[in-house]
């Protein structure tokens, strides 16, 4: 596990590699590559894994869920996004996680 982020109030977002959260979660671990993660607050919030586009790898990020919400509930656009490294990733992704818990 690695932290993304921490938060004031003790919380800290995790990027996890998905085939961990898979045997946590009671999924099948083999079909998940090393190069994807959960992102998990409590809960499965997002993912970031890494995709070859145009012959270059690059990282997408996509922001799932807010525990806040409740499951099924829509996140407003812009809900996923590319970057050129993983951290650039993880970056991204915090900031707009961080906008939808305010409401944003």
């Amino acid at each position: 596990m690695f932290p993304v982020c921490s938060y004031s109030w003790g919380m800290t977002l995790l990027l996890r590699k998905s085939s961990a959260q898979a045997r946590i979660e009671g999924w099948d671990p083999r079909i998940w590559p090393d190069d994807d993660y959960a992102v998990v607050d409590d809960m499965i919030v997002g993912r970031i894994y890494r995709k070859m586009i145009l012959g270059e790898p690059k990282w997408k990020w996509c922001l799932q869920q807010i525990p806040e919400a409740g499951p099924g509930r829509p996140i407003p656009p812009p809900n996923q996004g590319m970057a050129g490294t993983l951290e650039e990733a993880q970056a991204a992704f915090k900031k707009r996680y961080e906008e939808v818990r305010r409401g944003k």
